[in-house]
């Protein structure tokens, strides 16, 4: 992503809004075709996360290239504002973090036995850059990292 908006704002100023654990639009590589999808976007431990099945497409595109992209949809009153994000998507398997992020994570269960599922992989998405268009003043933000 090459768009640069001149009025910037720090991570800390949007980093609420992730807190509120809404849904993202993740896209992946598949060759030379983007695959999108709405994923649940979790925060822990200043880290934005993804839990997924380890048998998804998604996970062999991601091992293939870590490059990903995510939008995130910021309700406002009167209109909705989106994070526009590009990151790099780290494959966690270190069962101490896995442990520790699944805690956070209300509805795991619904899903997962437990961390040590081998059907469960654990997403950490690594920050490299956001466009903030602003859900209530319709400014568009290049957030500092």
């Amino acid at each position: 992503m090459k768009k640069d908006y001149p009025e910037r704002m720090p991570l800390s100023e949007v980093w609420p809004l992730f807190e509120a654990r809404g849904l993202a639009h993740l896209s992946t590589i598949d060759g030379n075709q983007p695959r999108v999808r709405m994923m649940a976007l979790n925060t822990h431990d200043n880290n934005l996360w993804l839990v997924t099945r380890s048998g998804d497409d998604k996970i062999h595109q991601i091992q293939k290239n870590p490059k990903v992209e995510f939008t995130y949809a910021v309700p406002g009153k009167g209109r909705t504002g989106c994070l526009r994000a590009t990151a790099e998507a780290v494959i966690v398997d270190d069962q101490k973090t896995r442990d520790s992020v699944v805690a956070s994570i209300p509805w795991f269960t619904n899903y997962w036995k437990s961390s040590t599922d081998r059907d469960f992989t654990l997403i950490r998405l690594d920050l490299k850059y956001i466009v903030f268009d602003h859900h209530e003043t319709s400014a568009k933000y290049t957030i500092d990292l």
